[in-house]
């Protein structure tokens, strides 16, 4: 399994009371929506050969504790998480993929050392939960860690 790295810096600065009063006075709240997440295939792509992607072939772990896997079969380039489906990949820029189906999208930057970081973005289909509630289909996106 190649290990995945991603570092975070986080500071702290320790203040009195008094100027944190202060500075929570000063703060003011600004709601940002964030961006829609979604995967779509470019008009264009490449179909990658084998001997071009080998090196992006194995088990990637994404910061949700699950397993990004990629393989080969024939000439084609497979993904997939967990145990979910496969989906048939192709390359639309360096170290991009996406699944013609367009359920994953990926980035994977390989370091040395057999490491790498990026993200995947998944479609995570419609559920039924025991009380009969459905839960929409949703697209998610997780860091390689």
């Amino acid at each position: 399994m190649k290990i995945v790295i991603f570092a975070a810096l986080a500071g702290t600065l320790a203040l009195s009371p008094t100027s944190y009063a202060q500075q929570e006075q000063e703060t003011t709240s600004v709601s940002v929506p964030a961006p829609e997440l979604s995967i779509e295939l470019p008009a264009s792509y490449k179909k990658m050969w084998p001997d071009h992607y080998d090196e992006y072939k194995g088990a990637y772990t994404l910061a949700n504790g699950q397993t990004l896997s990629i393989r080969s079969f024939g000439l084609n380039m497979y993904a997939f998480v967990d145990n979910d489906r496969w989906h048939k990949i192709v390359a639309v820029a360096p170290n991009t993929f996406i699944a013609l189906d367009r359920q994953l999208k990926m980035e994977i930057n390989l370091m040395k050392d057999d490491q790498a970081s990026g993200w995947v973005t998944m479609v995570v289909p419609a559920r039924q939960l025991s009380s009969g509630e459905t839960v929409p289909e949703k697209i998610v996106s997780f860091a390689m860690r």
